[in-house]
């Protein structure tokens, strides 16, 4: 019954956007992925919806997830293997039990849904409910636990058959490299290489200046294969041109306006913004996104994604 292996790739924040933005950054993303396929020699084949990206691919399932961990934009990447026919659930569960090695085993389980298109007979709700029972069935050692399974069952409901999400990994977020334009930045200690990563998690490309070390760089080349190129852009005449930078980390107003690529002819400009994206960041966090930039597929993109939650020491004077 082991079918097809392929990756589920959720967008995120790209989803939100409208349809001609949404596009431009598919197209993007599209290029970026490539981009990152060739630079790890392998290949990936992916097809776009509105708020996901269906990625295929021969080569080891090892070096396509640390590829895709890399891409900017995608916010959870799941490996899916498809089953089988949605109808067939005996042969199904028993199937599911077999694999996970634990048949008659007391131990908890819950079924996770998600339906992608019509399928006729079958909604999300009834369908969980339905192939729960038949575990039930298959292994009466099973007990159902919905918030906290021992053994959490994920499963998508398509019109190509039942899928089951084997692994799911936690993306990066944000933008792809090259669609928010260019910000010049001195790459000169690691604190900075973490600094031009948060902008380049907003879409941004960077263009190492002189002085920059070739180390660093070469830790987010891994992240846009375009580092150090300026992005291209469509001018009002028709032209494809390259963009000028609107940012700077690092670099001084002066040197950042002499590298800026801004023409003396441009008579719209706004002045350069100086950006420091750790301002607020104790050294631990900075020390976890780096651990993040090396080794994504390990380490999750936000080092304490719940710290705003928590009560604040300040007290407001009166």
């Amino acid at each position: 019954m082991d079918g097809d292996v392929h990756w589920v790739l959720r967008l995120g924040e790209v989803g939100l956007k409208s349809k001609p933005v949404r596009r431009m950054f598919q197209r993007t993303m599209k290029r970026s992925m490539a981009a990152l396929a060739k630079r790890e020699g392998i290949e990936l084949r992916p097809s776009f919806t509105r708020d996901q990206i269906v990625v295929r691919s021969k080569d080891d399932v090892r070096l396509v997830e640390a590829a895709l961990c890399h891409q900017l934009g995608i916010v959870a990447i799941d490996r899916v293997r498809l089953l089988g026919d949605v109808n067939d659930l005996g042969k199904i569960a028993a199937h599911l039990i077999d694999a996970s090695g634990l048949r008659g085993e007391p131990r908890t389980f819950g079924v996770r849904c998600r339906r992608v298109g019509d399928i006729e007979g079958w909604t999300s709700p009834r369908f969980a409910a339905a192939l729960g029972a038949a575990l039930l069935d298959e292994d009466s050692a099973l007990s159902v636990n919905l918030s906290t399974p021992d053994w959490p069952v994920r499963v998508h409901l398509t019109t190509s058959g039942l899928e089951l999400v084997e692994r799911r990994l936690v993306g990066p977020g944000g933008l792809p490299a090259g669609a928010q334009g260019d910000v010049l930045i001195l790459l000169d200690s690691e604190r900075a290489m973490a600094a031009g990563f948060l902008i380049m998690r907003r879409g941004c490309r960077l263009l190492p200046v002189e002085g920059s070390d070739s180390a660093l760089v070469e830790r987010l080349r891994a992240w846009d294969v375009n580092i150090g190129h300026r992005s291209m852009h469509h001018a009002h005449d028709g032209s494809v041109q390259e963009r000028t930078s609107w940012g700077l980390i690092g670099v001084g107003v002066d040197e950042g306006v002499a590298l800026s690529g801004r023409s003396e002819r441009d008579v719209k400009t706004t002045p350069l913004a100086t950006l420091d994206p750790l301002l607020g960041w104790s050294e631990g966090e900075v020390a976890a996104l780096l651990r993040h930039i090396d080794r994504p597929s390990e380490v999750g993109p936000d080092p304490d994604p719940i710290a705003w939650l928590q009560p604040s020491g300040w007290e407001v004077a009166a």
